[in-house]
């Protein structure tokens, strides 16, 4: 029964992502011929500054996870999607991160977001914080801060 509800909230969502566009021109006025696109919000130094610290503190942490109820869970547990502020949405990953450490967590975030896959690079930021849920909330609801922080850190 969970699946279907997971796959239905992934679907609604996605609909949702490519519907919002289109919902948005249809309620606002024409732009200027000469108004800038859309541009992405930039990403706050502060949120940076503490994703490069959390980051920083798991790259340190060679202990490999001994709460198997934790850290044997799927990444498509942590919720459905991740939205991203130039408005692209990367759905929840079936992947878990088993007794890897911390540093191990980081080093396939880095290996992620080499193949672009910014997503699942946010996703094992999100593993490597497995043990301390508020800390795993809040990159879930910062992705461009983890993403920006995992290029200036640990490479």
């Amino acid at each position: 029964m969970r699946a279907p509800l997971r796959a239905l909230a992934i679907a609604g969502a996605l609909m949702m992502a490519a519907a919002g566009p289109v919902l948005a021109q249809n309620e606002t006025a024409a732009p200027a011929k000469d108004a800038p696109s859309a541009a992405v919000a930039a990403v706050p130094a502060g949120d940076v500054k503490k994703a490069l610290a959390e980051i920083r503190e798991s790259w340190r942490d060679f202990n490999g996870c001994d709460r198997q109820n934790l850290c044997g869970v799927y990444f498509d547990s942590f919720g459905v999607a991740l939205e991203f502020n130039d408005g692209t949405i990367a759905p929840f990953a079936h992947e878990r991160r088993h007794l890897l450490s911390a540093h191990d967590c980081i080093i396939k975030a880095r290996e992620a977001l080499d193949h672009g896959d910014r997503g699942l690079a946010v996703q094992w930021i999100m593993a490597a914080k497995e043990l301390s849920p508020p800390l795993r909330a809040w990159v879930s609801d910062h992705p461009d801060a983890v993403v920006e922080a995992l290029h200036q850190c640990c490479s």
